[in-house]
């Protein structure tokens, strides 16, 4: 991962996932900050708030996105990731992270502007030595 990563988000609402995924986070070295947020209404918020603490498009949040979830699904967190887009003083990368099997789920992800990859849970180190974050 990056150097400019400064921060990665989970946006799921199972407790188990979240503590799961903290820990390959953890053990990777990704970043030293991780946020987890229960539900896309959270997730967009504290994307919102970072905007007080990272102010340089050379700054990197990394989200991994849960579909299914209650409030504001993944689908939802997209749609507000858009109209909020042009406001983040930061850089941003999402991947889906999700358990669907759904081929639909899939194709509709990857063929969202703004979904850098679709990942099936869990998130491993192998799966996150994989990705690409500039």
């Amino acid at each position: 991962m990056s150097k400019n990563v400064k921060t990665v988000l989970l946006v799921d609402d199972d407790n188990m996932t979240n503590f799961l995924h903290q820990r390959v986070l953890s053990k990777s070295a990704i970043c030293a900050d991780v946020k987890v947020a229960k539900n896309g209404q959270e997730g967009i918020q504290k994307l919102i708030e970072l905007n007080q603490v990272l102010a340089s498009k050379d700054d990197t949040v990394v989200v991994f996105l849960d579909l299914n979830m209650p409030i504001l699904d993944g689908w939802g967190f997209l749609q507000e990731y858009a109209k909020n887009k042009n406001n983040l003083k930061f850089n941003t990368k999402i991947f889906v992270l999700s358990s669907s099997i759904n081929p639909d789920d899939k194709e509709k992800a990857e063929e969202n502007a703004h979904v850098d990859q679709y990942i099936y849970k869990p998130l491993t180190t192998s799966s996150l030595q994989s990705l690409q974050f500039n």
